[in-house]
């Protein structure tokens, strides 16, 4: 099976209202090449995001300090999942 391409994935992430830790998130997320920012509003920042791995990714931005939550509205896969791949047991 040919390997997945990157997949796109929408997400809000929750920043840190302390105004230091607010401004060394956002200079953090918009260094990454693989997510791109929307426009901030208040503590909230929509982005998108393109990995082949996006849960990974997820865990990586939940790590920057003053990333207080991601949240993850949207996946998009770039291939369909066949009934086997990555689905619960009761989905099969």
């Amino acid at each position: 099976m040919e390997s997945p391409g990157p997949g796109l994935s929408s997400l809000i992430v929750t920043l840190s209202e302390n105004p230091r830790l607010h401004a060394s998130a956002l200079t953090s997320l918009a260094a990454r090449s693989d997510l791109q920012l929307g426009e901030p509003g208040g503590s909230w920042v929509p982005a998108v995001l393109e990995s082949p791995d996006p849960r990974a990714v997820f865990s990586e931005i939940e790590s920057i300090p003053g990333v207080v939550l991601v949240e993850v509205v949207f996946v998009e896969l770039s291939h369909p999942l066949t009934p086997s791949e990555n689905l619960p047991d009761f989905a099969n």
